[in-house]
């Protein structure tokens, strides 16, 4: 009986140790292996769960980090900003990668709302809109009850909802009011 239980007790406890990775992406920094990194993807080397980012020791130092100290990562279908120290940011899906840092914010996603975050990770604005594009001219273009429909050529497209422009400051520069088609362009 007590071998039984020792057997029972290691397979338990290797099962509770062994991390459960996934396949995962990034763009190694440059090494005899990787002369000229692109972006790649590697299995068995991250997951993502309720909120917890795990990237494997090993895929952690083949990381490349930019001129911001930045890397970008993708795993269990959502892209992030991952700092050396392995503090992250979730951040949204945007042209083919990780949303881009337009006039120093980029965007996420919390609670199905859109907040906008600065390169040191820390949030900058929370307005309460369910969509909002990326800041050009010190705008951003958001809306209230739009949703993503699926098109058929495997893009999504913004369907309904009242569209307006909001400031740096959170600050609706024109009101969340109108229908797309009827939204004043300035």
């Amino acid at each position: 009986m007590k071998r039984v239980i020792s057997i029972f007790i290691l397979i338990f406890i290797g099962s509770v140790q062994a991390e459960d990775f996934g396949s995962c992406g990034y763009t190694p920094k440059k090494t005899e292996q990787y002369q000229y990194p692109e972006w790649e993807v590697f299995d068995r080397c991250a997951s993502y769960a309720a909120g917890d980012l795990r990237i494997s020791q090993e895929h952690r130092h083949k990381l490349h980090f930019g001129t911001e100290n930045l890397a970008v990562f993708f795993t269990s279908g959502q892209y992030f900003y991952v700092k050396p120290d392995g503090r992250f940011l979730p951040v949204m899906f945007y042209d083919n990668g990780a949303d881009y840092f337009r006039e120093g914010l980029t965007r996420s996603q919390k609670n199905g709302k859109i907040e906008f975050y600065n390169m040191h990770f820390e949030l900058v604005l929370s307005p309460d809109y369910d969509w909002a594009w990326p800041f050009h001219e010190g705008r951003a273009l958001v809306c209230n009850g739009c949703v993503l429909m699926p098109m058929d050529d495997g893009h999504q497209a913004l369907e309904g909802g009242l569209w307006g422009y909001i400031n740096k400051k959170a600050e609706e520069v024109v009101p969340v009011k109108y229908k797309s088609s009827d939204l004043p362009r300035q």
